[in-house]
C-alpha cells in the first residue's frame, strides 16, 4: 500500500510569513497586509499563519521587529563589522546597503509610522540605532560636533534615499560614485 507523502517542511516558515508581509507592505501599504492575501500570495492556506502568529497585530509586531533586525541590526549588531577599521566599516556599510537593498522597506516603514505612534516609536529607534552607529564610524575616523553630526545625518539620509532618487546609474558609474562619497566622507 503506497502510502500519501505528508512534508512537515512543506509549510511556510515564520521568516517566509514576514518576508512576504513586508514586500505587500512596501508595494501596497499597511492595509494591504491581510492574513488571506498573504496565505494566497504564498500558495498555502491561511491556517499555517496561526502555527507562527497570535493574529494580524501579533504579525504586525513581528513585522517590525523583523525589519528592524534584517535590515538595520544585520549591520550595527555584525561582530564581524566592529572589526573593520572605520574607513573599511564605513564602505562596507555603504555597499551592504546598496547590494542588499536595505533601505528598501523605509519609505514605507515611514509612512505607516505617520497613522500609528506605535510603529512611529520603532521608526524612530531603528533610526537612533543607524545614527549612532556610523557617527561612532565619524567619531573613529576623529569627527567631533557639528562635523560628525553633519556626516552622520548626510550618510544616513543619502544612503536611506539613493535608489528612490537615482534609479537609472549603471553599476559603473554608481561604483565610481561610490568611492568618491567614501572618499568625502572620510577626508577632513
Amino acid at each position: 500500500m503506497k502510502r500519501s507523502k505528508t512534508n512537515k517542511n512543506k509549510g511556510v516558515s515564520k521568516e517566509q510569513w514576514l518576508a512576504k508581509a513586508l514586500e505587500t507592505l512596501g508595494k501596497d501599504g499597511f492595509e494591504a497586509v491581510k492574513i488571506d492575501r498573504l496565505a494566497k500570495q504564498l500558495h498555502v492556506s491561511r491556517s499555517g499563519f496561526y502555527y507562527h502568529f497570535q493574529d494580524r497585530q501579533d504579525l504586525l509586531q513581528h513585522l517590525l521587529d523583523y525589519w528592524a533586525n534584517e535590515y538595520t541590526a544585520v549591520i550595527t549588531d555584525s561582530l564581524d563589522m566592529k572589526k573593520l577599521d572605520p574607513e573599511k566599516r564605513l564602505l562596507i556599510t555603504m555597499e551592504m546597503v546598496k547590494d542588499r537593498q536595505l533601505a528598501q522597506y523605509d519609505l514605507a516603514m515611514n509612512g505607516w509610522a505617520k497613522i500609528d505612534p506605535l510603529v512611529a516609536e520603532v521608526v524612530k529607534k531603528v533610526i537612533a540605532m543607524r545614527l549612532e552607529f556610523v557617527r561612532g564610524i565619524f567619531k573613529e575616523l576623529g569627527f567631533r560636533g557639528d562635523e560628525l553630526e553633519m556626516r552622520a545625518r548626510l550618510h544616513l539620509c543619502y544612503h536611506a534615499w539613493e535608489d528612490v532618487t537615482f534609479t537609472g546609474d549603471n553599476s559603473e558609474e554608481y561604483a565610481r560614485l561610490q568611492r568618491l562619497r567614501h572618499k568625502m566622507f572620510v577626508n577632513k
